[in-house]
């Protein structure tokens, strides 16, 4: 082939080339350019136990005791978690242990069903003292999955109380609950705290602020390699309750007739005290406080799993872009799902991953899709969560005039 042919055949491949590259949609001059806006949409947290995730299976039991905010907490054949909890409440300078004054609107009355008639278990009870209404409520909550794939188990009792200042003037207000602490047959167990204060027995200890776990345990036996049974009083219940800021793990009786509670050995006869601060509540002003006790560590959809979702890359129709699930403490057996419109593909990354547990020095771990958009138009693209939480975002894909 002599230099001519080879000049001609090297322009007619470089030509079929530029054909071949041609742009969409019908553009011939000039690459076709896009408008991309990107707006987040409306998180959904839905129940746990539609999304799957929790068995509804009642597994402990839980009652009001006398014309109070007693309370009693059993295992389903009836063996004893506690001898009783006795909430009190600082008011203006004036200790409180409820139900000394003021008067009940009612005693453990059922929850009403939520929307869609689903019924709640369990019961509330309100208390009116010094224009302040103080609701207590005790309802069935799910616990933290003990293994990976395995269901949460409703083995626990969130026991909250909501104080709204009816009156004219500001309040301060300080809320305490005290536990006459025994598990199964131990009048005095003691503590554990696995987060804050690992392979430690505790005993006549103050944990305030930085030093309070997110839940700790109380042990049957005084023995971290054979405690028997193990209860869990979770303090971080989510972002609708205000957290407690105290905790004094103490002897029996050390919680009766004042605020304030010494540490001290327990003694063979231990309690417990759990304090949120005493605050000003002004008029019309509400304040939402809860813990959860039970068998498992309780977990919230909200707090089990958080996630962030986020877009990077181009998407222009035809190219690629990656979407991206950044958990937070990971929960066992947790999965993200990516649910994309029909304008858009999923190119790289199954629809349904397992979320990879923290590796040592991480804050978060990573899952990731690639993703290619088809056409032009408004694209509503989901991470639905095993944990129930489902984040959306929608890309607006529109050509340039």
């Amino acid at each position: 082939m002599n230099s001519k042919m080879m000049f001609r055949l090297t322009f007619v491949l470089a030509a079929m080339v530029l054909v071949g590259m041609a742009p969409l949609y019908g553009q011939t001059d000039a690459k076709p350019k896009f408008n991309i806006k990107i707006t987040d949409d409306k998180t959904v947290t839905v129940d746990l136990e539609d999304s799957g995730v929790v068995d509804p299976t009642r597994r402990i039991n839980f009652s009001g005791q006398g014309q109070g905010f007693f309370i009693q907490v059993n295992t389903l054949n009836g063996q004893t978690l506690h001898l009783s909890h006795f909430p009190s409440f600082m008011i203006n300078g004036r200790f409180h242990q409820q139900p000394q004054g003021g008067r009940f609107e009612n005693v453990n009355q059922p929850l009403k069903a939520v929307a869609g008639g689903k019924q709640r278990v369990g019961f509330s009870s309100v208390w009116v003292i010094e224009e302040l209404r103080i609701t207590q409520t005790l309802e069935l909550h799910a616990s933290k999955a003990k293994k990976p794939g395995e269901k949460r188990l409703s083995n626990n009792v969130l026991i909250s109380y909501s104080i709204e200042n009816k009156g004219m003037k500001a309040a301060n207000v300080g809320v305490r609950t005290y536990m006459d602490t025994y598990v199964i047959d131990n009048d005095g167990c003691l503590f554990a705290s696995p987060v804050t204060h690992p392979n430690k027995i505790l005993d006549g200890v103050t944990l305030q602020d930085k030093t309070l776990p997110p839940y700790f345990q109380m042990l049957q036996r005084p023995n971290l390699q054979n405690p028997g049974y193990i209860s869990h009083l979770t303090l971080n219940v989510g972002s609708r309750y205000e957290k407690a800021n105290k905790l004094v793990l103490t002897r029996h009786g050390q919680g009766f007739g004042g605020w304030e509670m010494a540490a001290v050995a327990s003694m063979g006869d231990s309690g417990m005290g759990l304090y949120w601060p005493v605050k000003e509540l002004k008029p019309g002003g509400k304040r939402d406080v809860a813990y959860v006790y039970g068998e498992g560590i309780a977990i919230t959809a909200e707090a089990e799993g958080r996630y962030q979702m986020s877009l990077a890359g181009s998407f222009e129709p035809g190219k690629t872009a990656t979407i991206s699930a950044l958990i937070a403490d990971p929960a066992l057996g947790q999965t993200l799902s990516l649910d994309l419109p029909k304008g858009m593909e999923r190119v790289e990354g199954k629809q349904v991953q397992p979320a990879p547990p923290l590796s040592e020095g991480d804050e978060y771990s990573t899952v990731l899709w690639k993703v290619r958009v088809l056409e032009p138009g408004a694209h509503t693209v989901r991470i639905r969560s095993s944990t129930g939480v489902t984040q959306t975002k929608i890309v607006t894909v529109s050509a340039e005039k």
